[in-house]
This record gives C-alpha cells, sequence and structure tokens, in this order.
C-alpha cells in the first residue's frame, strides 16, 4: 500500500471513530504539511477580519464565525489544535507560501492564485452583490447599466470577489479598503452609494444593521469558496476533501452555515 493510501485510510478512520493517531516523522523541509500537523497536533489558519466567515472577538481573544468553527470541527475530529494567524485577502496566499500558515479558508480559488498555491474541494458558492443604504433604483439590476464613473462602490482590497466584480465594473469609481468594517465606513458615511462584497457578508450586514438593501446583478457573477494551502501538500489537500465530504454528509457544515446565516447557503 503506497504512503498516500495509507494517509488516506488514517485520515477516513479518524473522522468515523476519533481515533487518535501518530503520523511519521519527517524532516522539516521534505514534510507534507499533514505530516507536519499530526507530529505537532497544530494546525496554523490564516484568519482574517471578514465576518461572517472570520472574527476576533476582542472579549475573549478567540476566532469566531464559519470557518473557525468548520476548522475546529474538522481538526477537533483528530486532537490537532487550531491556532490562528492574522492575515489579509491580499497577503494570504503570500502568507502560505512563506510558511506563515498552513491553511486559509474562504478563499476563492481562481486560476491565477491556483499557479501558487492549491484549494480544496469547495465548501460553499459565493455569489457577488451589491448593498445600498438607498431604495436602490432598477439599474442596480444589471452590471452593465452601473459601469459608469457615476456610480461610487467601496469594496475590500485583494479580495477575489473585488477583482472579479471589477471586471463587470471597469469604469465605475472604486473606492478599495484593507478590511470589511473600513468598507462599512465608507457606505455608512455616504461617500460611496453603495458596497460590493460576497452575499453572506451583505445578509449578514442587513440582519445585523436591521436596514440596506442587497442586489445581485445580472449576469450572476460567483465564484467557489474553498479551503487554500502550499502546494506540495498531496495528503493534506487529500484529508481535507475527506473531511469536507464527511461533514457536508452528516449536516454539520449545514448546522454551521445556518447558525451565522439562517436559510442561506
Amino acid at each position: 500500500m503506497s504512503k498516500f493510501q495509507w494517509m488516506k485510510l488514517l485520515a477516513n478512520a479518524a473522522l468515523i471513530s476519533s481515533v487518535a493517531f501518530v503520523a511519521p516523522s519527517a524532516s522539516a523541509q521534505e514534510a507534507d504539511s499533514m505530516e507536519r500537523i499530526l507530529s505537532t497536533k497544530v494546525v496554523r489558519v490564516g484568519a482574517i477580519e471578514a465576518f461572517p466567515y472570520y472574527k476576533h472577538d476582542l472579549a475573549t481573544g478567540k476566532w469566531v464565525g464559519i470557518i473557525p468553527e468548520m476548522m475546529e470541527q474538522m481538526f477537533g475530529a483528530i486532537d490537532v489544535k487550531v491556532e490562528y494567524i492574522p492575515t489579509d485577502w491580499g497577503t494570504a496566499s503570500a502568507g502560505l507560501q512563506s510558511n506563515r500558515f498552513d491553511l486559509v479558508g474562504a478563499y476563492n480559488a481562481t486560476p491565477s492564485r491556483a499557479l501558487a498555491i492549491d484549494f480544496s474541494d469547495p465548501i460553499a458558492e459565493s455569489r457577488i452583490g451589491i448593498l445600498t443604504l438607498k431604495e436602490p433604483p432598477a439599474s442596480y439590476g444589471e452590471w452593465s447599466a452601473l459601469n459608469n464613473p457615476e456610480f461610487k462602490v467601496a469594496a475590500v482590497d485583494g479580495a477575489s470577489t473585488t477583482r472579479a466584480a471589477q471586471k463587470v465594473l471597469p469604469n465605475a469609481s472604486w473606492t478599495l479598503v484593507k478590511a470589511s468594517n473600513a468598507m462599512i465606513m465608507e457606505l455608512e458615511s455616504g461617500r460611496v452609494d453603495a458596497i460590493v462584497s460576497n452575499h453572506p457578508t451583505l445578509l449578514l450586514y442587513k440582519q445585523s444593521k436591521g436596514a440596506g438593501h442587497m442586489v445581485i446583478p445580472e449576469p450572476v457573477v460567483a465564484s467557489p469558496v474553498n479551503i487554500a494551502m502550499r502546494k506540495k501538500s498531496p495528503e493534506l489537500r487529500e484529508w481535507i476533501n475527506v473531511a469536507i465530504r464527511y461533514y457536508e454528509a452528516d449536516g454539520t457544515f449545514q448546522a454551521i452555515w445556518n447558525k451565522y446565516l439562517p436559510g442561506d447557503k
């Protein structure tokens, strides 16, 4: 039996029975990320301030949200501690490549990113939408009608949703900021007409603020939501995919999603 097959069988057994096991030792330079994770019992996750995917709770010092709960569920089943390393969308890929962390959740797979890093199977689909505080005119229903300098929009710099939206709105007046809270400040201050982001972020804003109008313009622009990792980590990628399929099948991941975004996914 090959080493790859052996690791896959171990991963399946761990998910089903939560039986503890020990990875074979390997040098730091030669080891697949999964071997190091199992040896140290720690997985390092790049965490981005982008609720509902991630949020750093200042009161407790813990990271909460959809991705932390998914990570804790998957790695808790094999007795591995999750350690969070702050990053942002624009530098997350470089953080993986430089070995600052092992994984980044809710990171959209794109052809350009796939040249530098690897991705898991999708855990969701992210549609791109617009949120405004004013009653949206009919023009908000189509990207082409908004593609002009008079339309002022804010978005998070480096996010794949931003890059995708810029392709359909190249002529709009863009304000790019570092994080979601800064994007929201642009909207609430009236400096922009709307914000552009993935539909979970926009939906959560509506739910928490009780305000705002969300529109998913036509044609619908969407991208897969994945978990990213370094190249040359096939065993880690395969184990993550086994875990995704297992917890999607038993309803665990849907329950986590519903906790933060009831009725959506």
